[in-house]
């Protein structure tokens, strides 16, 4: 079969969680089928640029411009987030020369809305991973900048001042009736565009629940975890700690909505001889947030230990008691748990969204309110206080779908999707 994959960004330039899992799917269909990667990594120069490149058993369509956000208005970059027609005639090249059997969409974001017509314009059958809100959320996150979950965006008033704070642009929330209809218009469109979807697939209940709250039908979903490739983590082989400190560990995006601060803070009062926490993630990416951790920061047991590359996961989990994920905003299938899980190490998690489906409140890890400082405190020193605890949760870690499972039941999906196609 030959597959097309279409994601907004793309390793080795980006390692995301939608990207590494669609760098991972892409490498494992090629074992059985001829794979194709859509995807925009912007650079330097004037043109845009389009390039094809043979990958590790598939290959890479890359396209891009230079596009350089601290340059562009605000007007510009919102736009850029779901419209361009430079990507849109590259993409109509890209499936004239490939003439897929399928397309699996797994982001649109700053490619543009129109991809999934195009692709159904062609008469080729198409379905979209869903790995967050973008569809019903111009962010992608449901959450405001002070880390409040959004619950209605007021005829998109509430998305206009949320924007705002998000550009440093103050005044634009007085001009939001004025602004509001833009984001209305641009709801409708990625709406529409993804209704045009054959299949929806999601890693999560929660999510499907979210976007049928939003009024699309249920039906039209299919509920399929995203796999792993564990391949690389199951090489190394977990050690216990050294010193008898419990080991926690964060590892992803160090960003405000990921709750990063909310850890760190807790962190100051844990005694260094009994606790220590390792942070991994790129501290270049949102250097203002980055300088905030480090000022409230307990230099005696925190450590900020930089961007770990793919490949060394394993090793980091290997020596690693406690995974903790105290993000703000309704994840989805965070990678970092399903990779914690093939090490068999127990995880502490906000308690909403998706979370509460993918750790087990006492099973295999805790969960603890987003956001409230004392009781992430209190989970770990609950941990230190009942030493079987930890041996208990280990126990209940239950393995992960991984890359071939996960492949497989995606053949099953694509065989329908275009033999229905095929039987119209």
């Amino acid at each position: 079969m030959r597959i097309a994959l279409v994601v907004h960004k793309f390793p080795p330039n980006s390692f995301g969680g939608t990207e590494v899992y669609t760098y991972n799917l892409a490498r494992a269909l090629s074992q059985r089928h001829n794979v194709f990667v859509f995807y925009r990594d912007d650079g330097d120069g004037d043109l845009f640029r389009e390039e094809w490149k043979q990958r590790e058993g598939f290959t890479a369509w890359r396209v891009g411009r230079a596009f350089h956000a601290s340059q562009a208005n605000p007007a510009a970059l919102f736009l850029d987030t779901f419209l361009n027609p430079d990507i849109e005639r590259s993409y109509r090249n890209f499936l004239t020369s490939v003439k897929p059997d399928v397309v699996h969409f797994q982001h649109v974001m700053s490619l543009s809305y129109r991809l999934i017509a195009q692709t159904k314009k062609q008469g080729l059958p198409c379905l979209v991973t869903l790995h967050d809100y973008w569809f019903i959320c111009a962010n992608s996150q449901l959450v405001w900048p002070d880390g409040q979950i959004c619950k209605a965006k007021n005829w998109g008033l509430n998305c206009v001042r949320c924007a705002s704070v998000r550009v440093g642009k103050s005044w634009a929330k007085f001009a939001g009736p004025i602004i509001a209809p833009v984001f209305r218009m641009r709801d409708q469109l990625v709406r529409r565009a993804l209704l045009k979807a054959d299949l929806l697939i999601s890693p999560s209940q929660f999510l499907i629940n979210r976007y049928v709250k939003e009024g699309f039908p249920e039906k039209r979903f299919v509920l399929l975890e995203n796999g792993i490739d564990v391949s690389k983590i199951r090489s190394e082989v977990w050690q216990p700690s050294p010193d008898g400190r419990l080991r926690v560990t964060y590892l992803g995006a160090l960003a405000w909505h990921k709750g990063v601060h909310i850890i760190v803070e807790a962190f100051r009062d844990i005694p260094p001889e009994r606790a220590v926490l390792r942070i991994f993630g790129d501290p270049n990416i949102f250097p203002e947030y980055m300088e905030r951790l480090r000022q409230m920061a307990n230099r005696t047991n925190t450590f900020f230990e930089g961007l770990i590359p793919n490949d060394q996961i394993g090793r980091v989990l290997a020596n690693t008691d406690i995974i903790v994920v105290p993000s703000l905003w309704y994840e989805n299938s965070p990678v970092v748990i399903q990779e914690a899980r093939a090490m068999g190490i127990p995880i502490i998690a906000s308690a909403h969204g998706a979370l509460c489906e993918k750790v087990r409140d006492g099973i295999d890890g805790l969960l603890v309110p987003p956001g409230d400082v004392a009781a992430w405190r209190a989970a770990i020193q609950r941990l230190l206080d009942e030493p079987d605890l930890l041996s208990r949760l280990r126990a209940g870690v239950r393995p992960p779908m991984t890359m071939e499972e996960h492949v497989g039941r995606l053949e099953e999906i694509y065989s329908k999707v275009v033999g229905s196609k095929t039987n119209r």
